[in-house]
């Protein structure tokens, strides 16, 4: 577990005015000032668990077929596809916790998923959203390396 931090209020103003909005978090942006860069990716440890039926999958679990999904369309997909297909991909490991509607008004397993799509920017392997169309997930070149990487899926892709 990382370490914990306390700031004060005119140190966290600070950072603040220094943060993206939307995109950056305290750590990002620390990151970018000290020059330290986006932490380099690292592979999810996927651990089975047979989840019961109040449990949530985890926002990771939602990674690898994401990337498999935007490496099918040629690394740019609409959200709504993409959506539709990762859905289609973990049509198994879905609870019915994940499937019940949030107060938001979306359905958990898909806010759990554009977190992680969040954690990718982030992370440099999604491209910013002000840098793509309206409501389309797009690889940056890292993140087309680390997608090339995965092993076909044949459900998503017919290789």
């Amino acid at each position: 577990m990382p370490p914990t931090i306390r700031i004060d209020e005119e140190v966290y103003g600070w950072l603040q005015a220094q943060a993206r909005p939307f995109e950056d978090t305290p750590n990002s942006v620390l990151r970018r000032i000290s020059g330290l860069g986006a932490p380099e990716a690292k592979e999810p440890q996927v651990r089975e668990v047979h989840q019961g039926r109040n449990e949530k999958t985890s926002q990771q679990a939602f990674r690898q077929p994401l990337l498999r999904v935007l490496r099918a369309h040629g690394g740019e997909v609409s959200r709504l596809q993409a959506l539709k297909e990762i859905e289609e991909q973990m049509a198994d490991r879905l609870t019915e916790y994940d499937k019940a509607d949030i107060s938001s008004g979306t359905i958990r397993w898909e806010k759990s998923a554009e977190w992680e799509v969040r954690a990718m920017r982030i992370e440099e392997l999604l491209k910013p959203a002000h840098a793509t169309p309206w409501g389309v997930w797009a690889l940056t070149e890292r993140g087309w390396e680390v997608a090339s990487s995965l092993p076909p899926d044949d459900s998503v892709e017919s290789e």
